[in-house]
């Protein structure tokens, strides 16, 4: 066994990989049948939409909303109360 950290390479490939996600039956129902409509399997139309959603840099979805708010730069937005500990 060696203890020699290998160094980074300059382009690694990248494979599809499956793996998996917790979510109702409800939601897997509506994906499935979604994936059907748009000619494609499961795994493919989860993985656009992974893909869509991390291209738009993970943004927050307001239930009910066509937009939403931007988030806040204070670093106090995130915690609870408004107020640091």
């Amino acid at each position: 066994m060696t203890n020699i950290i290998p160094p980074r390479q300059e382009q690694v490939e990248d494979k599809e990989r499956r793996f998996y996600i917790v979510a109702p039956s409800s939601v897997y129902l509506q994906l499935q049948q979604e994936a059907i409509q748009r000619g494609t399997d499961l795994w493919t139309l989860g993985g656009s939409v992974l893909t869509a959603w991390l291209a738009a840099g993970c943004p927050d979805f307001c239930a009910g909303k066509s937009v939403c708010p931007p988030p806040s730069s204070s670093p106090i937005a995130d915690v609870k109360g408004g107020t640091e500990s």
